[in-house]
């Protein structure tokens, strides 16, 4: 019974933290709304700054500041035009493309993808597909092509913000894509473990139809299996899957990251590497799937054996 009480005990502490961590965060995001309300006028109407404007839309996408998307939108806007972004540098523009980004996850995500492919597999209805975006997904070819203008001055980090937002708005233009690509390709040696999973991914959600080049970027990725993560690995085997990229060594490396972390690997990440091994016919390693199916099942599968210590 002390045992049985000192458990619940513990478990109404963890309730009661959970508790207090959830109030608390609730308090900060209304503090945020609040301020960014009183901010909105300054926003909107005062001369900024390159700077300011893509700090502020980092800070509206950073905070979840949806209520009110025309001050974004704005911003956006103002940064993409030609007297802005004469006077801005690589890190600003990359940091406002990866808030366009963050902020599209806030929008009808049946909507926004419909528009967004339809824009990609449609040129004729373009014009008019692009009615329906917002104008921020608009301002990111701008953002683009300014990158691509100055990219002696990119950095892995702006690169990696760069396209992994081009994943997320899941932009059409080949040839922005592939101008990215080149630069992340000749930056590939100086690219983390956590830069190249989240390139690989953005280009998975474009459909990029090179697989010999994202292969290079994972296999660097994997010549130092510690450096790498369970999400990242996970991420690494969504984007093989979704490009149906048949790499079987690249697989095998990145499950076995994956089994040796499954403590750290959120049920999701499991669930995407086994899809990816499904899609492409690839066994995954037993202890992935026993504990996938344990987490999201509450099942043990056979041939497992549960460690009662």
């Amino acid at each position: 019974l002390d045992g049985a009480n000192s458990h619940i005990g513990n478990s109404d502490n963890k309730q009661n933290e959970f508790a207090l961590n959830i109030s608390g965060e609730s308090f900060l995001h209304e503090r945020q709304i609040d301020l960014f309300h009183q901010l909105a006028p300054l926003l909107l109407f005062s001369p900024l700054s390159p700077t300011d404007t893509s700090c502020a839309m980092w800070a509206m996408a950073k905070a979840q500041y949806v209520i009110d998307k025309g001050i974004f939108d704005q911003l956006a806007m103002s940064l993409a035009s030609e007297a802005m972004l004469k006077r801005s540098n690589t890190r600003l523009v990359s940091q406002a493309l990866w808030s366009c980004g963050k902020m599209v996850e806030f929008e009808d995500a049946k909507i926004i993808a419909r528009n967004l492919d339809d824009r990609g597999e449609d040129a004729g209805n373009a014009s008019e597909n692009a009615i329906n975006l917002p104008p921020y997904v608009k301002c990111a070819d701008e953002y683009i092509r300014f990158l691509i203008t100055n990219q002696a001055q990119l950095t892995p980090k702006h690169v990696c913000q760069a396209i992994w937002a081009i994943g997320r708005l899941r932009l059409s233009d080949y040839f922005l894509v592939q101008k990215m690509v080149d630069i992340a390709s000749h930056l590939c040696h100086k690219l983390n473990a956590r830069e190249i999973a989240n390139i690989v991914w953005g280009l998975s959600k474009v459909n990029y139809d090179k697989p010999e080049v994202v292969s290079k970027f994972i296999y660097h990725a994997i010549a130092t299996p510690e450096e790498i993560t369970a999400q990242e690995a996970a991420n690494m085997l969504f984007a093989l899957g979704k490009l149906q990229i048949h790499e079987k060594k690249a697989f095998e490396s990145l499950s076995s990251i994956l089994r040796n972390q499954l403590h750290e690997a959120t049920s999701q990440a499991i669930a995407n590497a086994l899809w990816a091994h499904e899609v492409v016919g690839i066994e995954p390693p037993p202890e992935i799937l026993s504990t996938w199916a344990q987490d999201r099942l509450g099942m043990l599968v056979l041939g497992t054996v549960a460690n009662s210590n």
